[in-house]
């Protein structure tokens, strides 16, 4: 039986249907759009990309076509999307996210997309309404990627000085987005608002959270102040390498990156590299990196960010140049180390004696 009934939440239109979905739709004083809102749990998202254009900031439509903004809306950089959303609904959170993933359960991807939207190997179902659609993105280099393929929206959550959180919808969407790894501030993608508030001032409904699916959530950093126990210690070490390789990601048909890397061959090397950990700012400015190739004389001068020590032993050295994430591991048990870059897809190894 299909049930309807009648709300009112000040100007806003609700029907309540069988999946406990509370629909309606949100006028934006602005600009006169009109968007569909949908209720999930205790919140109520938009369900629709957000198409405002703001006077000022980084946004644009997808491949500079303005008809895209009518099915996808604008792709707007963090700093605009931090700002953009309408009086009385925000940007969300990584908790916000957490709170709707929490509730929709596993597998939950195929469940917030919109049928006929996707192609058909995604499963999608739109069982709760959020009608998620392969809007694509905008990377950080100019290029536009994955309309069709991947959905891609901004969390308010800042991780460090460039990076930000953020989520993504669509198996072959690239791994750009992710509650699990810092997302470049200077990418485009889109924004989902959620009605400010909306977790605390609307009541529990009938449905039961799924217990299936549970993420940790994300805290944003702080500033310690690192004691004497501190398992990183200051102190400066050579590396005399020896060896080097080249590895780079693979791609498929739709130009998205496969997590699959190929390596070149191995080649010899006269390099050293020196790591200094002076953690004179924590989190902020722990250490630097000088890589001197003995050959050349070329002197590449890295400052580290960040630096973790995990449960294998190996050091984790975080740093940004240009504004992309990087990171450079060292691996003691294999006399190893890598710097990885995540947004240029490559990882270079030093094999050090």
């Amino acid at each position: 039986m299909h049930k309807k009934a009648l709300l009112f939440f000040g100007l806003v239109l609700f029907s309540i249907h069988v999946f406990a979905q509370q629909y309606g739709e949100m006028i934006d004083e602005r600009d006169g759009k009109s968007y569909k809102i949908v209720k999930i749990g205790n919140q109520i998202w938009m369900a629709e990309n957000l198409a405002f254009r703001p006077q000022s900031g980084v946004f644009t439509a997808y491949n500079n076509d303005l008809t895209n903004i009518k099915t996808h809306g604008y792709l707007y950089d963090y700093a605009t999307a931090c700002s953009v959303c309408p009086s009385g609904w925000k940007l969300p959170s990584n908790t916000d996210f957490i709170e709707l993933t929490n509730y929709v359960g596993s597998d939950y991807k195929p469940k917030l997309m919109k049928v006929g939207s996707w192609s058909a190997d995604e499963n999608a179902s739109n069982v709760y309404g959020f009608s998620g659609v392969p809007s694509g993105m905008k990377d950080h280099v100019g290029n536009f990627r994955a309309l069709g393929i991947g959905a891609f929206f901004w969390s308010s959550t800042a991780a460090f000085e460039v990076f930000c959180y953020a989520r993504e919808l669509g198996k072959n969407a690239g791994n750009y987005a992710s509650d699990q790894f810092p997302t470049n501030r200077n990418i485009s993608m889109s924004v989902r608002c959620i009605q400010d508030g909306s977790s605390s001032q609307i009541q529990n409904d009938t449905e039961e959270v799924s217990e299936e699916y549970q993420e940790s959530e994300y805290e944003e950093p702080v500033t310690p102040s690192y004691g004497a126990d501190h398992p990183i210690q200051v102190g400066t070490t050579d590396y005399v390498v020896y060896q080097t390789q080249t590895c780079n990601e693979g791609q498929d048909l739709y130009y998205n990156y496969t997590e699959e890397y190929k390596c070149e061959a191995k080649k010899a090397a006269s390099t050293k590299i020196k790591i200094e950990i002076h953690l004179n700012d924590p989190m902020y400015n722990e250490g630097t990196i000088t890589i001197n190739d003995l050959k050349t004389k070329e002197i590449t001068p890295i400052d580290v960010e960040h630096i973790e020590l995990d449960e294998q032993g190996n050091y984790i050295f975080t740093f940004s140049i240009s504004n992309q994430p990087h990171m450079f591991i060292l691996i003691p048990t294999k006399k190893e180390l890598i710097w990885y870059s995540e947004w240029g897809h490559w990882m270079e190894h030093y094999f050090y004696k």
